[in-house]
């Protein structure tokens, strides 16, 4: 378990160096990731790679609903996917929960900086009632682009904390 978080923090800090720097995360960190969680929960027995598939498959899903919204970035969703087989279940979703709480504050801190936090809170605003309702947003603004490895980085960090010595901040059990 300790090695999978290792190896999602190790990724995710470059990823998020990447981003940063460049605006893009590349495709062979995010291979390299998926790969090598592979070969980590083979160690464990098929069945956990069987699992480790079957939570990228589905954040690889969910993050494709988020991309089509323009939401969040390809690379980003692969990313996350890449990640959360990695840890491979239940720690995957205490990641992506603490990607998401993560990735509010940083996109409101984000939207502050840049002068936009009225405008931001008005698209998620007009994003979201919709899809409560049901539908799709009829027409969606252009928001404020954040570079979100940072949120990937800093789940993973929180992961890594609830996972070694404060299981108590472990979101899911």
């Amino acid at each position: 378990m300790m090695l999978a978080v290792g190896l999602v923090l190790i990724a995710s800090l470059l990823a998020a160096a990447s981003d940063l720097r460049t605006r893009r995360i590349p495709n062979a960190l995010v291979a390299a990731l998926f790969v090598c969680g592979l070969a980590v929960n083979a160690l464990a027995g098929w069945q956990h790679v069987l699992v480790d598939v079957t939570v990228a498959f589905a954040i690889l899903l969910a993050g494709s609903l988020a991309f089509s919204l323009k939401m969040i970035g390809g690379g980003d969703v692969k990313l996350l996917a890449a990640a959360a087989g990695t840890l491979g279940y239940p720690s995957a979703l205490n990641f992506v929960l603490y990607t998401l709480l993560c990735g509010g504050v940083i996109a409101l801190v984000y939207s502050a900086m840049r002068g936009r936090l009225r405008a931001t809170i008005l698209n998620v605003r007009d994003i979201a009632l919709p899809m409560l309702a049901g539908v799709r947003p009829e027409r969606l603004q252009t928001g404020t682009a954040m570079p979100y490895a940072l949120a990937i980085f800093a789940g993973a960090c929180f992961t890594a904390i609830a996972s070694g010595f404060a299981p108590h901040l472990r979101l899911i059990w």
